[in-house]
């Protein structure tokens, strides 16, 4: 797949935030109120944390550009191998202090901080290496990293009303680009396995994907289709996809919402999620 351009990621960061920002304008307090998708967290409790965040999203972009790549005061890179969140939906919860519309106006006003930002980025300053508490990256591949944010977030609150919600077609190219630095993130080893599991995913529409994922236990590495006879073969669309490897989707209950087909064998497609896991 082609590397996404930097334009690309401008426009797709510019439309998560513009569409979500419309969406949530049109929920009642009751709706904000409600749970999403995401354990313990209300939909406010999730636009509370990305309007709080793009903050940080802006600053470490600034900070580059600047030549600054190391963690702000205060923070530190998580150690390797730690699955880090952030607090809560109810911790957060107990120390904020603002109405539904201050909250939407600060996710308005900070995200228009950002576009303003990466607005005025050079050619050159996309390959500046940015601070990101995982571990230093590239401006253009931290930016990526806030489309996932606000697409699968927003995926979270949209979910939490419509059973039928989908990811973005615009965030679908950069999202794709993230999956191995994700699942790498997101493996947990745990399983024994007697005998490696192969998993393939066979996705034709609207971005094809034709990838084989094997699981030794404490260890899994990928590769194209080959002879080798899979365990399981996942069939659905891009965005569906996404959200399974993104800790979304549970594979039981993505068959039963017909967001997936399974061949071979449900119990080792089952066990995919016991590998990875959203957080």
């Amino acid at each position: 797949m082609e590397s996404i351009s930097t334009n690309s990621i401008v426009e797709a960061v510019v439309s998560e935030a513009s569409s979500l920002k419309t969406y949530l304008g049109s929920l009642d307090a009751e709706i904000w109120a409600s749970d999403s998708t995401s354990d313990g967290w209300t939909i406010e409790d999730i636009v509370s944390h990305l309007s709080v965040s793009v903050g940080g999203w802006a600053s470490n972009i600034t900070r580059a550009i600047a030549g600054h790549s190391g963690p702000p005061e205060g923070q530190s890179f998580v150690p390797s191998g730690e699955r880090a969140s952030h607090p809560s939906g109810p911790s957060a919860r107990e120390f904020r202090q603002k109405s539904r519309a201050q909250i939407l106006d600060d996710f308005t006003s900070g995200h228009e901080h950002l576009k303003n930002v990466i607005g005025l980025l050079s050619e050159e300053d996309w390959a500046k290496p940015c601070f990101h508490r995982r571990g230093v990256l590239p401006v253009k591949s931290y930016l990526s990293i806030q489309i996932q944010e606000l697409a699968l977030h927003g995926w979270d609150i949209r979910r939490g009303v419509d059973s039928k919600a989908e990811l973005s077609l615009s965030s679908l190219p950069p999202l794709l680009e993230l999956v191995p630095r994700w699942i790498g993130t997101a493996f947990t080893p745990g399983l024994d396995l007697p005998v490696p599991v192969r998993y393939r995913f066979d996705i034709s529409t609207p971005l094809k994907v034709r990838t084989d994922l094997i699981v030794s236990g404490d260890t899994f590495n990928t590769e194209p289709h080959n002879a080798e006879a899979p365990d399981a073969i996942f069939r659905c669309d891009t965005g569906n996809y996404l959200l399974l490897m993104f800790g979304r989707l549970q594979v039981e209950q993505a068959i039963t919402d017909g967001r997936l087909m399974v061949e071979g064998s449900l119990e080792q497609a089952k066990n995919f999620n016991e590998w990875f896991k959203g957080f």
